[in-house]
């Protein structure tokens, strides 16, 4: 068994294209993935560029949020080609995999594209049965009740965020390495002590009485 572990990034689908926003109000303009061995050791990375077919420029706030720019995706594939060549990578390493990405978010974006692009490829699609919510494992694991950022949950772990944050390979190796100590079950113990620790209600010191004077209280409602 092999690991993928996937971070996409996007820009928004321009306002002219209303139809094509109802289905999906952004576009993948990146791919990024890491493989992991059954000892959750990196194999082999994967990063691609895409090209947005409705928006014919990157908007200056993802540009500085991603660092990709409008002239960077020009000569890029396009979404179907990326998304192939995705997916080709994954079965180099062999039929049995699978992938994790960080929330349902980057599942649900390419099932959208893929209908809004009206993409038809069934035998390609099927990879994405593959796909599972690498953030819900880690809340589930951990015993949380609520879910959390990457960053929240890497300094939880004790990582240190290697990279640029929101370059799709950075946060895919950041998320792997979380993946790593996650499936490690000794790692995972350490980091389990340690978000436990962070996320437990701190002791109330002392009796209500040593923490309030009754007697002034009462003489000031008299």
């Amino acid at each position: 068994m092999k690991y993928i572990v996937v971070d996409l990034e996007m820009n928004p689908v321009a306002k002219e294209y209303k139809e094509e926003r109802r289905i999906s109000s952004m576009e993948v303009i990146e791919i990024g993935a890491v493989v992991l061995d059954e000892s959750f050791l990196v194999l082999g990375e994967f990063k691609t560029l895409v090209k947005p077919r409705y928006n014919s420029e990157i908007y200056k706030k993802y540009e500085t949020l991603t660092g990709i720019s409008t002239q960077m995706v020009s000569g890029a594939p396009d979404f179907a080609t990326a998304y192939e060549m995705f997916v080709n990578w994954c079965e180099s390493y062999g039929d049995e995999y699978e992938v994790y990405a960080w929330s349902e978010n980057d599942y649900n974006q390419i099932v959208a594209e893929m209908d809004q692009k009206k993409y038809t490829n069934e035998a390609k699609k099927a990879a994405l049965a593959q796909w599972k919510d690498f953030q819900k494992e880690y809340t589930e694991k951990l015993g949380l009740e609520r879910i959390m950022s990457l960053q929240k949950a890497l300094d939880y772990a004790g990582i240190a965020f290697e990279g640029r944050m929101h370059d799709a390979l950075c946060d895919a190796r950041n998320t792997a390495e979380l993946f790593a100590i996650v499936r490690n079950e000794e790692r995972c113990n350490v980091v389990l002590k340690s978000v436990m620790e962070a996320l437990r209600p701190k002791k109330v010191e002392g009796t209500l009485g040593e923490m309030f004077d009754w007697g002034k209280l009462l003489a000031q409602g008299a």
